[in-house]
């Protein structure tokens, strides 16, 4: 018999969990299938871990990997890809704005030969704000890298074993999963759907944190950023020769010419000076990331399994 391996990184989704698992068992039902439900405690606040320990009793295809502290989403998807046996792997978020229903369709559609059927958001409702952020961001991203994400997408899919064992070569510290799926290649398709708003809580992937995810994405997967830091400077360059020039030039027809222009002079050094910054951080985003790389330290800790 086919068995699913469903991967649920956890954070703060007390009260969410008894009603996943209840929709998960509806859809594995319909589907007929063995399946194993593999949760990532990734540090959370509330009493998830008991609730999924109570749960783990009634159910033993119920797992649970516990971590030492909180390595976060990416990680903790991570933690299991290592571990997972399944013929399929299904990653989705426990928050329910990755409806179960649609895996009965998702699953029908990789039986078709394909290797990889992803969720993509017909509608976000996420707010006017992050919406629009989010879109900008696809399109931008789109337009740096070679590689090209599906836009409106998240970590929800479906893929073969095959796919697996390419994901798990990939042990990049910044990591931005679905674009390693859109990296690797393989025979993809996708399945729309209405994503709703969260049951419980607040959205574990704030501003701040879907902003971090985003620029990994830029720094990871495309130099762009590094080149047009170089462009800039060579404009700046070249200007700064000309009025160089410029200046030395009015000061032999002019000698009190410099000193009505030093108040314009102050801002456009400070001026430049701002944009020597911006170019420092991209340099030093791409810096930072080579010194994680380096130190080579293990992505996540494994406090215990719970199997």
């Amino acid at each position: 018999m086919t068995k699913l391996s469903f991967i649920l990184p956890i954070y703060n989704e007390e009260k969410n969990i008894p009603i996943l698992y209840d929709e998960l068992i509806k859809v594995i039902k319909k589907i007929n299938c063995d399946y194993e439900l593999m949760f990532i405690d990734d540090k959370w606040k509330d009493n998830s871990l008991q609730v999924l320990l109570e749960l783990q009793k009634k159910d033993k295809k119920i797992k649970i990997i516990e971590f030492s502290r909180n390595f976060g989403h990416e990680m903790a998807v991570k933690a299991w890809l290592d571990n997972v046996d399944g013929d399929y792997i299904i990653i989705m978020d426990a928050d329910l704005q990755d409806p179960p229903h649609i895996i009965t369709d998702m699953y029908n559609k990789i039986l078709e030969w394909y290797d990889i059927v992803y969720a993509k958001r017909a509608s976000r409702n996420d707010g006017f704000f992050k919406d629009n952020l989010a879109k900008a961001f696809y399109k931008f991203i789109n337009k740096i890298s070679t590689t090209i994400i599906p836009r409106d997408t998240w970590n929800y899919r479906i893929f073969t074993r095959d796919v697996l064992q390419e994901i798990k070569r990939l042990n990049e510290q910044s990591r931005f999963i679905r674009w390693f799926f859109a990296w690797i290649g393989f025979k993809q398709w996708c399945v729309t759907f209405d994503r709703t708003k969260r049951i419980h809580w607040e959205p574990a992937y704030t501003f701040w944190k879907s902003l971090s995810l985003w620029l990994d994405g830029i720094f990871s997967f495309s130099d762009a950023p590094l080149r047009l830091a170089m462009l800039i400077w060579t404009i700046f360059a070249f200007f700064a020769f000309i009025l160089w020039i410029y200046f030395i030039i009015q000061k032999i027809l002019d000698p009190n010419w410099l000193e009505r222009w030093i108040p314009t002079i102050i801002v456009s050094v400070f001026f430049i000076w701002g944009i020597q910054l911006i170019m420092l951080w991209i340099i030093w985003e791409y810096i930072g990331r080579i010194y994680k790389e380096t130190k080579n330290r293990p992505l996540y800790i494994i406090k215990k399994k719970y199997e």
